[in-house]
Parts: structure tokens; sequence; C-alpha cells
């Protein structure tokens, strides 16, 4: 049974104080930086559409069995992946989440290690490993 939190307990309140201090990290803010400027490249957002066009012809080359023209599309897709993926401004979009999703892996894991070694002291005994949520990926 799972206990439902207001917005006002202390732990939410806390979580978007944090929530507030990280925007305004080096991190955060490369990336909503780098995020600007793919969204105003017209390159960029020309090739997406490009993408997007080849991928429902696929889409339809595949109903339709049509083989010769499924390998032509998939190695036009693949060519302008490679050619968008290239470009300066997206290998700095794509560096910055994944520097995002370090810090916020990072961050997951020190408050889980905490309440995890203060709950072990607390009862005293041993805590599992993982992320603590018993969840899809089976830890506790």
């Amino acid at each position: 049974m799972a206990m439902e939190m207001s917005d006002s307990h202390p732990a939410l309140q806390y979580a978007s104080l944090l929530g507030s201090k990280m925007l305004a990290t080096e991190e955060i803010q490369r990336f909503r930086l780098a995020e600007r400027q793919i969204q105003k490249s017209e390159k960029v957002n020309g090739m997406i559409a490009e993408i997007k066009r080849k991928q429902k012809e696929l889409v339809h080359a595949k109903a339709y069995h049509k083989t010769e023209y499924i390998r032509q599309l998939e190695g036009e897709l693949d060519t302008l992946q490679q050619e968008m993926e290239s470009l300066p401004i997206v290998r700095e979009y794509q560096q910055s989440q994944v520097e995002v999703n370090d810090l916020l892996q990072t961050i997951q894991k020190v408050v889980a290690d905490v309440v995890s070694e203060k709950l072990e002291i607390e009862i005293g005994g041993e805590t599992g490993g993982g992320c603590g949520s018993g969840g899809a990926c089976g830890c506790n």
C-alpha cells in the first residue's frame, strides 16, 4: 500500500528546492542553450522533417512488401541520421543530454545511499542495493 504525499510534505518541498537549484547548474544551462540552438536551426529542423518523411515512406513500403525500396529508404535514413549527428550543434546537444543524465543519476544515487544508510542504522539491519523502489528492476 503506497502512502500518498501532499505537496506540502517536507520531502517534496526539498525535492522542489533541489530541482530549482539544479536549473542553475552549468550542465542544465548548457543543455538548455543547446536545445534552443537546435530548435532555431533550419538545417537541423529540415533534416528532422526529411527523416520523418522517409520514415513514413518506409512504413508504407513495408506494408506493401517493397523489398528493394525498403533497402533504399533504410540506407537513406542511415545517411541522413549520420549526417545530422555529425553536425557540431547536434553533437553538443547530445553531449549535454548525457551530462544532465549523469548528474541526475548521481543525485539519485546519493539520495538513495543516504536514505539506505540511515535506515540501516535506525533499524539495525542490512539494506539491499539498487534503487530501493522494488519496481521493474526488481531491486529492494
